[in-house]
């Protein structure tokens, strides 16, 4: 089993989407796919701990504890209700039900390009690269929730959208000042909170 996942992962990132396709009806591949999407998660929470580590901003420890552990568990809870969301839409818009054990495993080797956020670590270009991951993460699922209910369309397209938008602003929500509970890019707004808040608290106190 492990074997045929690392085949597929590296056959997934030469762009071999029927990986997708190939892992729909393989019942084999539920667990597998679930240790991708969680290991993926957790790479890109690590990833924003690194440029976090790196730029200077101290605290790493707690920062670690926070993001790339706790935050990184959290993501992958959003990410199960991102594929929650997806199939309500999909059943209320376009009248469509899919088993949840194919969503799941399409998604979850979906979920691979997410591990490209460990590349954060590099100077100069770690939000952009964050954000990279976090788009191709969102493509790729598009099309596995697309193999998974074997079909296309608009109704697919608001399903993925509705579903992300979710994870995003839960996210969101989690990075604030005091909590860096962001994984990847989302870290970065937890320092515009602890900016702004500071800029607001200035201009109270200057009156």
């Amino acid at each position: 089993m492990l074997a045929t996942t690392i085949s597929r992962l590296r056959r997934l990132a030469r762009l071999d989407l029927g990986v997708l396709t190939e892992v729909r009806d393989d019942h084999s591949a539920t667990i597998p796919a679930v240790v991708v999407a969680a290991g993926s998660v957790l790479l890109l929470g690590i990833g924003g701990w690194l440029w976090w580590a790196t730029s200077g901003l101290g605290d790493t420890g707690s920062v670690f504890l926070k993001s790339a552990l706790l935050g990184s568990g959290l993501a992958f809870a959003l990410w199960l209700v991102w594929l929650l969301v997806a199939y309500w839409v999909l059943q209320r818009v376009a009248s469509v039900t899919v088993p949840a054990e194919r969503l799941l495993r399409c998604a979850g080797f979906g979920a691979m390009p997410a591990a490209m956020g460990l590349l954060m670590i590099v100077p100069a270009v770690s939000f952009g690269v964050g954000l990279f991951a976090v788009g191709a993460w969102m493509l790729l699922t598009q099309i596995a929730i697309e193999r998974a209910v074997g079909m296309g369309g608009a109704s697919v397209i608001l399903a993925n959208a509705a579903g992300f938008a979710a994870w995003a602003v839960g996210m969101s929500l989690l990075s604030t000042g005091s909590n860096q509970l962001g994984v990847g890019p989302f870290l970065a707004e937890s320092i515009w909170e602890a900016l702004t808040g500071f800029e607001a608290a200035r201009s109270i106190i200057a009156g």
